[in-house]
């Protein structure tokens, strides 16, 4: 599986939390307003035209580089104009410290800062002048060591010591230190080469903003030998000398349109391994039972069942515990208690999945382990009031994985999601998977996205059914056939058509909710109609024979009571599985 670097990277910083060091360019002050190296060398080009040809008005860019050809100055790079716009030190520290005194901090600043308050970065090295950085920092109740020059290096406190450094290899433009011309970037001071040596040994790197082509910097780097990983964050396809540093690294690299976008996604991939402490998110789940079985690991695969089935089980558990005093009926109680509860839901639903395609025997087996803890759950007095909550839980999970059974024809999978019962300790059996509750329906309503202004959803529980898939990543990446599209609500509008007829067949009142997708519900029954051998599979998965089957079906369909379709609907429906609709 080729996977974003950026995942790696999370993972390093997720599971090892400050031994990665981020190398800053002028990139990530773009977006405050500072401009970059290279929009400062445009406008000090221009300058120079007009002090050279005691011209000041403005040209475009096309005549100031027929201007620069004239002087045989077409390559004239940043050092090389600061040299000759001003010869002397002190001046260009002078002219630059316009672009630094007004701009605040910009999102990149802050989404950095924001790494630093999560604890997961303490050392930043920036080869920018300005200090945004900083300035972020100390918003987020941080104070940063800032270390500009070597004698800030021998009196500051030791880097292990510090919360948080902020190392400056090239100056800082209130001080007389910064670096510009070839001469200088050429040869750092040597207790910062001494320092940078060591972290770059000592720590993963994270190289962001950054061009790669200041001469004393990129010695530092080539001489890296360190077992922590490097990452280079550039817009498009690295060229030289980026390009030879991260191969000879060994560097993975990222791409991303933005810093901005970059650090966004990985706050919200940290943001996940925060969610799932242990390192077992729903793609790692996933992932991991997909090797299992590819390996035909029968004990790895027994192993990993039981363990997240009774984390599943506990994790219900303990969210209903947690209220039992408190009603369904409180929106925000019920939202929190639900929210509480999707982590385990998704691993749950992660791990299930694959066995949907590729172990059906399995996924039967863990059919009737849900159905037999949630017959355990629903018989505790401890959760009367909670008692259908879990029942959703199952729902959910039951609708989800029995969409992908129906999107790719694995109907050996759909029957145990149909079929399976639990029994109360009154001894009624109920199906493990149905819609209706009244926890289910302020779980629904606390859930489902907001409706159009001055509506209500027919049926909350559904909607929030049928979207919430839609936001997960992990799924979208491993399944888009589940994602794209009018999925999943159109495999889950044929999967309830199932469930309304399982209902029917067994002389059940049903309510459908089908008729929220009613074209999917139709292609599906014209290809009932027109494939017996696809219909007969229909049928032992409801639970009855063929002949049955084809007697009470359009009837039962008929019949059923539309939750967000109408009588149209379910009549069309019907007299397509009869043969009787035009």
């Amino acid at each position: 599986m080729k996977l974003d670097p950026i995942v790696s990277l999370s993972v390093a910083l997720a599971e090892a939390p400050k031994t990665c060091a981020f190398f800053l360019g002028s990139g990530i002050s773009r977006d405050a307003g500072v401009p970059t190296g290279g929009e400062v060398l445009r406008e000090g080009l221009h300058r120079l035209r007009q002090l050279e040809a005691d011209d000041p008005s403005q040209v475009t860019d096309g005549e100031l580089a027929l201007w620069l050809a004239e002087h045989e100055a077409t390559g004239l790079g940043y050092s090389e104009m600061l040299e000759l716009l001003a010869p002397d030190a002190a001046v260009r520290r002078e002219f630059l410290a316009k672009y630094f005194d007004g701009p605040e901090p910009g999102p990149t600043h802050h989404a950095l800062a924001d790494l630093a308050a999560r604890g997961v970065v303490s050392i930043f090295i920036t080869t920018n002048f300005d200090r945004l950085l900083e300035r972020a920092l100390r918003a987020r109740g941080i104070e940063p060591v800032v270390m500009a020059s070597d004698s800030d290096l021998a009196a500051g406190i030791p880097r292990e010591h510090a919360g948080c450094v902020v190392i400056k290899p090239h100056g800082d433009y209130l001080q007389q230190t910064i670096r510009n011309t070839s001469a200088e970037l050429a040869e750092l001071e040597p207790g910062m080469i001494s320092e940078l040596s060591e972290i770059f040994r000592r720590y993963g790197l994270v190289v962001l903003g950054y061009s790669g082509s200041d001469e004393g910097i990129t010695n530092v780097l080539k001489a890296r030998e360190s077992r922590y990983g490097f990452w280079w964050v550039s817009r498009s396809a690295l060229v030289e000398p980026a390009a030879e540093l991260v191969r000879g690294l060994g560097g993975r690299n990222v791409l991303r349109e933005s810093a901005e976008s970059f650090l966004g996604d990985l706050n919200r991939k940290l943001a996940v391994f925060e969610q799932y402490p242990t390192g077992d998110t729903p793609a790692a789940v996933h992932d991991q039972t997909l090797a299992l079985l590819r390996k035909g690991d029968e004990v790895g695969l027994r192993e990993l069942f039981r363990l997240e089935h009774n984390a599943w089980e506990a994790g219900v558990r303990a969210a209903i515990l947690g209220v039992r005093d408190a009603s369904p009926s409180d929106r925000a109680v019920t939202e929190a208690t639900w929210r509480s509860l999707l982590p385990l839901q998704e691993r749950r639903l992660a791990g299930l999945l694959p066995l949907v395609i590729h172990d059906p025997a399995r996924m039967s087996f863990e059919v009737q382990r849900l159905a037999r803890t949630l017959a355990q759950i629903r018989n505790d007095s401890s959760f009367v009031a909670w008692q259908e909550l879990p029942e959703l839980a199952v729902t959910w999970l039951g609708y989800a994985t029995g969409a992908l059974a129906l999107r790719g024809d694995h109907l050996d999978s759909v029957s145990p999601l149909l079929q399976q019962k639990w029994t109360d300790r009154h001894g009624k059996t109920s199906r493990l998977v149905s819609l209706m509750g009244s926890a289910q329906g302020a779980v629904g309503e606390a859930m489902a996205p907001a409706p159009p202004q001055g509506q209500r959803w027919a049926s909350p529980v559904w909607k929030y059914l049928t979207s919430s898939l839609a936001e997960m990543q992990w799924l979208a990446d491993r399944y888009p056939e589940l994602t794209e599209g009018e999925e999943p609500g159109a495999s889950m509008a044929v999967f309830d058509l199932l469930v309304c007829l399982r209902d029917g067949f067994t002389d059940r009142a049903t309510l459908a909710h089908f008729g929220s997708d009613e074209r999917a519900a139709e292609q599906f029954a014209h290809r009932l109609r027109g494939d017996e051998m696809f219909r007969k599979q229909v049928a032992e998965a409801v639970g009855v024979g063929l002949e049955r089957f084809d007697a009470e079906g359009p009837g039962i369909i008929r019949g059923a009571h539309g939750c967000l379709g109408g009588f149209s609907e379910h009549e069309r429906v019907g007299s397509i599985l009869d043969g009787t609709w035009p």
